[in-house]
């Protein structure tokens, strides 16, 4: 008698017989489009025919970690594992060296010593090399708990004839597994892409980053850190609402777990288990598996892209790769939103102090006069000249000249509320906008600015005269109103400097 299990008996086993099974069996597979699904409708199926109490799918293609695949016949279930199978030696080396099939009467892979294999003493294996174009894709194995079936050559004779149609059948799901990957990729890939180029704020860009990182691969914290210009501290800038009181974290490099390894070595981390990670930071989050990128410019490391499952080793490599090739096109996107922002801020900045420029100036002036018509306000506006500033320079150099230009806005900044502006507007001449002022609130702003200017050691041997324009009555347009507040600080300074002046009566009552 054969072993139970048999679809039919090898005494009446025949082509047709055979190749109507292989039919059946190529149909069940056809509906699985990756290479586990593959391997266990094969692990199910096999025994059908051979009578094996138990199968078991060793993957030597493309399988670094050496992962196998088993299936008990009795339990009808699966199970995958790590496997220790000795590929140089032992029954795995012979079966690779003669590409042939070999038998056993006494093994047991040493793997679990609670798995249903090893508590036998005696296993009989007939294992299989499953080759296609005269390389071993991989080696199944038919185990047998009482001894080989009678017809053991018989068996042998099958599963020859079966090596290649397998082998075709794995083939072909990593084939398909790869293109699907692929398309995935380039699917995400171009997805980012698109939302990367849609907006050149970077705030906006990062958003856009951070939900098409979490839509595609379901990660619980994304953060993105920026490394100064120094190099010396990494900041946490963007990153998911979990985390959001966390930003502005600051991580010195080489004293911050992962990211400051990251940013030091130039390359990707992972910590498939960050527990087991010495130096991976504080454990402020419930993470499990963390996974860094450093977001280069050519060599420079400009941030890192961190990411952090609550599962442990949730980075397969194949996304890890995927994540790496993202964070160069995460980088790129970054330092064009920066050089944008960078060219925008020159293009309404004054190159040496940071106040707006004239061009900016004059815009905003335009549209605090529409503005202020329409909602019949007041506003005001100081222009301010340092006094004997030619002679500061002629004394102390232009270099020192520049210092206290510098110093000079930032002092001027200072008396400055939420909203109010200072343009320079050429050479030692600004413009400060205070919108929704008055003529009092005006007068208290420019003497806190002579305050502000004669306390300044550094500006010392400085002073400023200011001449007050309000809106509307000392001018309805651009040109009347600065006109008329520039006529005031001319006033100012023929009085002798370091006052506030009106070019009209209105103003000194």
């Amino acid at each position: 008698m054969l072993p139970k299990g048999y679809i039919f008996s090898m005494e009446v086993y025949n082509e047709v017989h055979f190749f109507k099974w292989v039919g059946q069996l190529l149909g069940n597979i056809s509906i699985f489009s990756r290479q586990d699904g593959v391997i266990r409708e094969i692990l199910r199926s096999i025994p059908d025919i051979t009578g094996a109490d138990y199968s078991s799918f060793l993957i030597l293609k493309e399988n670094p970690e050496k992962i196998a695949y088993d299936y008990s016949t009795q339990k009808g279930n699966f199970s995958i594992r790590k496997s220790r199978a000795r590929l140089a030696t032992g029954i795995e080396g012979e079966v690779i060296r003669k590409r042939d099939i070999v038998v056993t009467r006494d093994y047991s892979e040493p793997s679990d010593p609670n798995d249903e294999i090893q508590n036998r003493e005696k296993n009989s294996v007939i294992a299989v090399p499953v080759i296609l174009r005269g390389e071993v894709e991989g080696i199944l194995y038919l185990y047998y708990f009482d001894g080989f079936p009678e017809d053991l050559e018989k068996v042998k004779d099958l599963m020859k004839s079966l090596s290649p149609v397998l082998a075709f059948a794995l083939a072909n799901s990593r084939l398909y597994q790869r293109l699907d990957t692929t398309m995935r990729e380039l699917r995400i890939s171009y997805e980012l892409s698109r939302a990367m180029i849609s907006s050149l704020d970077i705030d906006e860009l990062i958003e856009q980053i951070v939900k098409q990182i979490t839509t595609h691969f379901g990660y619980e914290i994304i953060a993105i850190y920026i490394v100064d210009e120094n190099e010396e501290y990494a900041t946490l800038e963007w990153t998911v609402d979990a985390i959001r009181d966390f930003k502005g974290t600051r991580i010195k490099i080489g004293e911050g777990g992962i990211i400051g390894r990251v940013v030091e070595s130039g390359q990707p981390y992972y910590a498939a288990d960050v527990s087991m990670v010495p130096f991976h930071g504080p454990k402020e989050f419930k993470k499990k598996s963390e996974f860094s990128i450093p977001l280069k410019i050519q060599d420079k490391i400009i941030g890192v892209l961190d990411i952090e499952s609550l599962r442990r080793d949730d980075f397969p490599k194949s996304v890890r790769n995927l994540l790496v090739a993202l964070g160069a096109q995460i980088a790129m996107a970054i330092e064009r939103s920066r050089l944008f922002e960078e060219t925008r801020r020159l293009s309404t900045e004054d190159s040496l102090t940071g106040a707006i420029n004239r061009r900016m100036m004059e815009e905003k002036l335009t549209e605090q006069i529409n503005e202020a018509k329409l909602n019949e306000e007041e506003f005001a506006i100081l222009f301010l000249d340092l006094d004997n500033f030619k002679e500061y320079n002629d004394r102390y150099g232009h270099q020192r000249g520049d210092e206290g230009l510098i110093s000079f806005v930032l002092t001027i900044k200072e008396t400055l509320k939420e909203g109010d502006l200072l343009g320079r507007y050429g050479g030692d001449e600004f413009i400060s906008l205070l919108p929704k002022t008055n003529i009092d609130r005006a007068k208290e702003v420019a003497n806190n600015m002579l305050k502000g200017v004669r306390e300044n050691e550094l500006l010392k041997g400085l002073t400023i005269s200011i001449g007050i324009g309000v809106f509307p009555y000392d001018g309805q347009d651009l040109v009347a109103l600065v006109r008329y507040a520039d006529d005031a600080c001319y006033l100012a300074k023929e009085k002798g400097g370091n006052r506030v002046e009106f070019a009209s009566e209105r103003g000194s009552k």
